[in-house]
């Protein structure tokens, strides 16, 4: 039994080789970081403050933590297998 080839579907068009792959192009890229750098928005004085003020709590919090808790375990190693 024969197909009619009329009926069929059309086959979609093979895309060639240089339309699938993106050229890579510095000055665009350039011009496309420097247009998002622009709508960032930068925190003023006294919010950069208040931020390292936060990080530099945060940072002596965790490190005061992880210190007792090393020093807690060692002590404890040292019992059990002293």
């Amino acid at each position: 039994m024969a197909t009619d080839t009329r009926d069929a579907a059309p086959r979609p068009k093979r895309a060639t080789r240089a339309a699938g792959r993106r050229r890579y192009r510095p000055l665009v890229f350039i011009r496309e970081v420097m247009a998002e750098l622009r709508k960032v928005v930068y925190p003023g004085r006294s919010e950069l403050i208040t931020y390292v003020l936060v990080v530099l709590v945060f940072v002596s919090v965790m490190t005061a933590f992880v210190a007792t808790l090393d020093f807690g375990l060692t002590k404890a190693v040292l019992a059990i297998f002293g």
